[in-house]
């Protein structure tokens, strides 16, 4: 074993509020920058016009593997809200910074996270991350956070490769920037999909994190192990 690579949300940090009133929060901070800004938009347009683009995008993303980047789909929503300066760059990255700093403060690491990663780094393996999300900065505002990033041996984000999970190209990615082959690694996730059947499709042995006891059904990609926190895994390497 030479590398361990993980799933960063639902895996090592989560959100602790229901999804929707989390979006009500990011739309009320994304309304709020605009209006402060000069621009002359209400909430249920920002929250009508992000919705229906992101329902649109994820569509699109989840079913061709391709993942954009956020400063690429931000303006569209600008543009559907009248702003005629819908491409200006510090406008979008202001939008997109006062959309996900509610999500980010909502965040929560797992407790057991930094124990696991010191004792993998002890025993002088690599460390790898895998996230699907369409904010680069938003990944690494996360890691920053919880000061997580320097015990990434490499960190890779699906808007910076455009490409996401369960595609095997992004495993395949990460392998090679830690240079290693994948069977000498194994891949550490809590979504059956995107990480168990990504990992297996690019020959990665993983590990399905079930935090929450779900059962496993027969038509279900399977693990080649199943854990309940991430201390169990400190058992497999």
């Amino acid at each position: 074993m030479r590398a361990v690579i993980f799933d960063l949300g639902g895996t090592l940090l989560d959100y602790s509020m229901e999804l929707k009133e989390l979006l009500m929060l990011s739309h009320q901070s994304m309304t709020k920058y605009l209006v402060d800004k000069g621009f002359d938009v209400e909430l249920d347009d920002v929250k009508n016009v992000s919705n229906r683009l992101y329902e649109a995008y994820t569509s699109f993303a989840e079913t061709t593997f391709i993942e954009m980047e956020a400063s690429t789909i931000y303006p569209a929503i600008l543009y559907q809200l009248d702003i005629d300066d819908y491409a200006n760059k510090d406008l979008i990255g202001g939008v997109i910074h006062a959309f996900y700093t509610p999500i980010l403060d909502d965040y929560h690491m797992f407790k057991e996270v930094k124990e696991v990663l010191r004792i993998l780094k002890a025993k002088r393996l690599k460390i790898g991350l895998i996230t699907n999300n369409y904010s680069t900065d938003f990944s690494h505002r996360l890691l920053k956070k919880f000061d997580l990033e320097n015990y990434f041996d490499s960190i890779v984000v699906s808007s910076e490769v455009s490409i996401r999970k369960p595609h095997k190209g992004i495993f395949l990615h990460s392998l090679k920037t830690l240079n290693v082959s994948h069977n000498s690694s194994i891949f550490i996730g809590d979504r059956l999909l995107e990480d168990v059947q990504g990992a297996k499709t690019a020959g990665i042995p993983c590990v399905w994190l079930n935090r929450n006891n779900m059962p496993l059904k027969p038509s279900d990609p399977h693990p080649d192990y199943e854990i309940h926190d991430l201390e169990e895994l400190l058992g497999i390497i």
